[in-house]
């Protein structure tokens, strides 16, 4: 099973980078890994595309299957404090 410190270990560097948090992450039993970010300026599209591919790219779907959603809270109730 993916964890969730294996996911995040994949692309903390690249978040403390571009002044970028984690929302929330989570990997389901079933390796269903969902990740939303922000940031103070907010976060396009084709951030969470660099994301994701960064995160694909580390995981080997032949090793273990998994489905991936990067995106970002948007407007809705805040997680965490930084929101």
């Amino acid at each position: 099973m993916i964890s969730t410190e294996l996911v995040y270990s994949f692309i903390e560097e690249k978040l403390k980078e571009d002044d970028v948090f984690v929302v929330e992450l989570k990997v389901s039993k079933s390796n269903q890994i969902t990740v939303l970010i922000d940031s103070d300026s907010g976060v396009n599209i084709s951030y969470c595309v660099d994301i994701s591919r960064l995160i694909e790219g580390s995981l080997d779907r032949e090793e273990e299957d998994f489905e991936l959603e990067v995106s970002s809270p948007g407007v809705g109730p805040f997680k965490v404090w930084r929101q």
